[in-house]
């Protein structure tokens, strides 16, 4: 009797850590993403203020950006030196993503801007 109730408790620890590791882990990706998107604009824009080259200024985001193993989807420089940049990365999963109604939760996307001087 004593073993079937530790078997229920096993398995409900189990069960809500699984839980909360699907429900939590696009939360943890978004906020480490959202930290690698403002390092990566703030450093793209240090460098156009240094280099005044885009494209410099863009490799330096995309560096940043795979130091944080995310790939940065979009990147642009407006008319007042203002750097754009949005980063992507795909939350782990091992249940939920694999349904089409919680499959874009895993995927997750950060926009972050900085102003160069």
């Amino acid at each position: 009797m004593i073993s079937s109730w530790l078997l229920k408790i096993v398995l409900a620890v189990a069960v809500a850590g699984i839980v909360l590791f699907e429900l939590g882990s696009p939360l943890v990706t978004r906020a480490t993403l959202d930290n690698t998107a403002h390092e990566a604009a703030d450093d793209a824009a240090r460098e156009l203020t240094q280099t005044h080259d885009p494209d410099r200024a863009r490799a330096v985001a995309e560096e940043q950006a795979a130091d944080g193993h995310a790939r940065l989807e979009d990147f642009s420089v407006d008319e007042r030196g203002t750097v754009r940049v949005t980063l992507f990365k795909q939350a782990k999963s091992y249940v939920l993503h694999n349904f089409d109604p919680t499959r874009s939760w895993y995927d997750v996307r950060v926009k972050a801007s900085a102003a160069s001087l």
